[in-house]
């Protein structure tokens, strides 16, 4: 994938996760349906924000490469995000618990993407005896999978490929943790370049000129003291 497209997603969640916690308060009643529903709609908006598409007029500066590559492409109204034969949709899930997604227990849509036949299938099978559900050829459709915690504040954000789990076996083909290790620094952050010496350590001493200051009257001293 493209520079900076996995970090897009990552800086979509932080913040729209630190927006949240901000906004809602147990204390004051918010229950946890509230920060689920709250938590994707920012979510979706955030990642506007990021790619500059839906909402969102002009991506983020730190848009990088894939700024601008990203459309938005939703499946049958589920927010939908595609770079190249890439889309991705959204899925919150209880925190630690992204293993235990059971797809045959989620919508239509979400049980039609894990019904893709195996990991390396770019076509979708759809075939749910629903009319209303399509797709476009050769798209593969991933998950970005996501949680919190507000005390303490803790996040989880994890991108992979459903797999219908109704025999009870795995929920993912694949599944990766997308986290400031495993992406390693962004690349769309530009560092500055450090200014280069007029000098290299090849070059001999830079020359300097040392100025005698002229000697004090040893009289004029006295004078000024007087």
């Amino acid at each position: 994938m493209p520079t900076g497209f996995l970090h897009g997603l990552r800086e979509a969640h932080t913040e729209a996760t630190l927006v949240v916690a901000g906004a809602l308060d147990r204390a004051a009643g918010f229950k946890e349906r509230s920060f689920g529903f709250t938590a994707f709609d920012v979510l979706e908006s955030q990642l506007d924000r990021v790619f500059g598409v839906g909402t969102a007029e002009e991506p983020s500066d730190l848009g990088g490469s894939s700024a601008g590559a990203v459309v938005r492409d939703d499946l049958n109204g589920s927010p939908g995000w595609r770079l190249g034969r890439y889309r991705v949709l959204l899925k919150r899930h209880e925190f630690g618990a992204v293993r235990a997604i059971r797809w045959d227990r989620e919508s239509p849509t979400k049980q039609a993407v894990a019904r893709q036949e195996f990991g390396g299938d770019p076509q979708l099978a759809l075939d749910l005896g629903l009319a209303d559900l399509h797709d476009t050829p050769e798209v593969v459709t991933l998950v970005l999978a996501h949680s919190a915690t507000e005390e303490p504040l803790e996040m989880e954000l994890f991108l992979g490929l459903p797999r219908l789990n109704a025999d009870g076996g795995a929920a993912w083909h694949w599944l990766w943790p997308l986290t400031e290790d495993t992406l390693g620094p962004d690349p769309r952050r530009r560092l500055v370049e450090p200014t280069l010496p007029l000098w290299n350590d090849t070059d001999d001493d830079v020359p300097v000129t040392l100025h005698r200051r002229p000697a004090r009257n040893a009289n004029t001293i006295v004078e000024k003291a007087q």
